[in-house]
């Protein structure tokens, strides 16, 4: 089967992608709790077919990971697999879903032992910056309308890996009319500012630029942009905050003042703010603690946006996913088999 996300070097280094800082607090390995009196411990979340998230309907779908609801919630775990041949495989990743009249939340939680989110930081030596490092990642795919081969095939439906050259393979579809919905939750990129970005894939625009076929949804303002210098050797800004920050949001970037940092200072990649538009309307929220991440991300079943997916239940949805450990192309670690969401 082909594997999801094949060819996502240039969207996932340059795609366009929870609340401040770390989004909500880390939540538990167990259930969560229901509150109330002591008593026997809460039991377990039912589990959920092979393959299949089940979603069920609650008053309010919420963005807290440790929100009650999530006990009620059966829970999904799939195993990703490498996308490339001879890289490791991925983690299991376990997902549960809930949804009210308006909208549609998805927790998904997986084991990483490291917390990644210095995608490009500039580490200062004294006279001189280098910039490393990337970020953890977690993508869905969703089919926008009708798609029977994605259906059956899930995600290899929209990957084009025939060619032997791994640099050449895409994601999309050679029809006009077939496109897909991208939720691209970043750790770095879009976790703070409290959003997943969302994107899309369809033909390729430039046959020779396998990324032309993927696109970012429109937006009217704010997202991330990079902290660089007209020269490219170091950061253009600092945080206002100080210089042991781990981020910098719009509003908070003052210039760069050299004399205020001491060797091994880091300083941010990026300045953030959340996506305004199409592109902002995956919320999420995201916690890494105790070697995992646990985040939810919320949209609306309807956005209203052609760019997107439009979920109506009972109708159920094929859907693909990939997890990213720090890196991003081919580094991504896919579930090879085609996943559902139904509806209860």
């Amino acid at each position: 089967m082909k594997r999801l996300l094949s060819v996502l070097l240039p969207m996932i280094t340059a795609g366009g992608l929870l609340a401040a800082c770390g989004g909500g607090a880390p939540a538990p390995s167990s259930p969560p709790s229901t509150g109330g009196q002591a008593g026997p411990a809460p039991a377990a979340p039912p589990a959920a077919k092979p393959n299949t998230l089940t979603a069920i309907k609650v008053d309010a779908a919420p963005l807290d990971a440790n929100a009650n609801v999530w006990a009620n919630a059966p829970r999904l775990e799939v195993a990703a697999k490498a996308a490339k041949e001879g890289n490791p495989d991925g983690p299991a990743v376990v997902l549960q879903a809930v949804y009210d009249n308006e909208s549609i939340a998805i927790r998904a939680e997986w084991a990483d032992p490291t917390e990644s989110i210095l995608k490009n930081a500039w580490t200062w030596d004294g006279t001189a910056f280098k910039k490393s490092s990337d970020e953890d990642r977690l993508m869905f795919a969703w089919p926008i309308g009708n798609n029977a081969e994605f259906a059956s095939k899930g995600c290899g439906a929209a990957c084009h890996n025939t060619d032997p050259d791994p640099e050449k393979w895409w994601m999309g579809s050679t029809s006009a009319d077939v496109r897909y919905d991208n939720w691209h939750w970043k750790s770095t990129r879009t976790n703070p500012a409290g959003y997943a970005d969302d994107q899309w894939w369809n033909i390729l625009e430039d046959p020779n630029k396998p990324s032309s076929s993927r696109r970012n949804d429109a937006k009217e303002s704010g997202g991330y942009a990079d902290n660089v210098n007209d020269d490219k050797t170091g950061p253009k800004f600092m945080s206002s905050k100080g210089v042991d920050v781990k981020f910098i949001f719009k509003g908070e970037e003052v210039e760069l003042d050299t004399t205020k940092l001491s060797p091994g200072a880091v300083i941010p990649g990026y300045i953030l703010s959340k996506a305004v538009g199409s592109r902002g309307d995956v919320e999420a929220s995201g916690a890494w603690a105790d070697g995992k991440w646990v985040i939810v991300m919320k949209r609306a079943l309807n956005t209203g946006y052609e760019d997107d997916a439009a979920f109506t239940p009972p109708k159920p949805v094929p859907f693909g996913l990939a997890v990213v450990d720090n890196g991003g192309g081919l580094e991504h670690a896919v579930v090879p088999d085609v996943l559902t969401l139904e509806w209860k």
